[in-house]
């Protein structure tokens, strides 16, 4: 089993920073920078898995409880969606293109530490 942990900042000139972490057996096995920013009249969504190149990922569509990006010349993911459950958890959805499986993350909510 893996634990996934992404961090935000509050929005702070005009964009938040966050990064994630993937740890199995007690041990890293991934990382991601990644930013929410505003560009252009939009939001962008950028993200470097591995510190590898960034990949921008366009704001498609938000609502009071979710926010879907997407970015379709990209080969995998094609679309994020974080969308906010009933119980105050967080959902991200990865997904492609036709045919290929979506992965989804539950985030909770934790204190500080």
């Amino acid at each position: 089993a893996s634990t996934v942990q992404e961090r935000w900042s509050p929005a702070a000139g005009g964009a938040m920073l966050a990064i994630s972490r993937t740890t199995r057996a007690s041990t890293m096995s991934a990382f991601e920078f990644l930013c929410i920013a505003e560009r252009a009249g939009s939001l962008v969504y950028t993200a470097r898995p591995n510190a590898d190149a960034p990949t921008d990922f366009v704001l498609t569509h938000v609502d009071a409880d979710s926010a879907t990006f997407e970015n379709p010349s990209h080969d995998f993911p094609k679309r994020i969606r974080y969308a906010k459950r009933p119980d105050g958890s967080m959902a991200a959805t990865i997904s492609g293109a036709a045919g290929q499986r979506a992965t989804t993350f539950v985030f909770t909510k934790r204190g500080p530490g």
